[in-house]
């Protein structure tokens, strides 16, 4: 729910109470009226009730909070109303249903337990020592989106996977196929005579990208990549790209591992492992 619409929720104790009435006898007055009229967003009821479960059996203790909120001049009334807002906005029982079916995928066993969400902010708010820094706690909520996008992708794209998994675990015993320590596969089609690029060498990369059942998903057709080792590439290119020197004609072959991983590419499916005819040559 928007902010500008929580944010009138609060009942404060400071402000006039009551209705209001506007005399429109000026032009100032007739823009303020209208600036008022435009604040009001049909949507807003429906976030109400859908979010907070407000209904219209509340509206008059909407509008009244809305007018003391509008007229509060107390600098620790504010503070309380903003707290309060950030409070149902961010921990009521509704978003904590919404996040829950967000995170736990409709299961019911789990919930977001209340209680630790408000310790969180109140500590963080009040620089106490939090049981996780900013960082740990970004990090950790990170890492926990990719495993819940894995499980989710892994039940609708399992079968692809293991498929791929074949397919390197036969492609490495083919003649000429060379396996690194991170599971990049290649095969040298032509060695070129140039140096070994450094990170930093600007190079004009032609090639040609394919997933194992043929789908082509991308190609620099005429027009060469221009790119180096340590820009921005998938993990595979950047290992890749400091392997061979300038002019070699190479296949590598990407697990999902060093490329796209549970992500879903468009077409490059989850798990897919990436096929790309490369001729490497450093930027004139």
């Amino acid at each position: 729910m928007a902010v500008s619409a929580a944010a009138v929720i609060a009942l404060a104790s400071c402000g006039s109470k009551g209705n209001v009435e506007a005399n429109l006898a000026t032009s100032a007055d007739s823009l303020s009226y209208s600036i008022g009229v435009l604040n009001y967003n049909p949507m807003m009821k429906n976030a109400l009730e859908q979010q907070l479960g407000i209904d219209s059996t509340a509206y008059a203790a909407f509008v009244q909070g809305y007018i003391e909120g509008a007229n509060c001049t107390d600098m620790k009334e504010k503070a309380r109303i903003i707290g309060f807002t950030q409070g149902m906005s961010s921990a009521s029982d509704n978003t904590l249903k919404e996040m829950a079916s967000y995170f736990f995928g409709g299961d019911s066993t789990k919930t977001i337990n209340k209680q630790a969400l408000i310790a969180g902010f109140t500590e963080a708010f009040s620089e106490k020592d939090t049981k996780l820094s900013i960082e740990e706690a970004r990090a950790f909520m990170t890492e926990y989106q990719r495993k819940m996008n894995e499980e989710k992708m892994l039940k609708q794209y399992g079968d692809w996977k293991a498929e791929n998994e074949k397919f390197l675990e036969e492609n490495k015993t083919k003649e000429g196929v060379q396996t690194t320590a991170s599971g990049l596969q290649y095969k040298v089609i032509k060695e070129g005579k140039g140096a070994v690029p450094a990170d930093s060498v600007m190079l004009a990369v032609k090639y040609k990208g394919s997933l194992i059942d043929g789908t082509v998903f991308d190609e620099s057709k005429d027009k060469p990549f221009e790119c180096s080792a340590n820009g921005r590439v998938i993990e595979g290119w950047k290992e890749a790209l400091k392997l061979f020197p300038a002019g070699s004609v190479v296949e590598i072959y990407v697990p999902q591992t060093l490329g796209y991983g549970s992500s879903n590419m468009g077409k490059i499916k989850p798990f897919s492992t990436l096929i790309f005819n490369m001729e490497i040559n450093l930027k004139k």
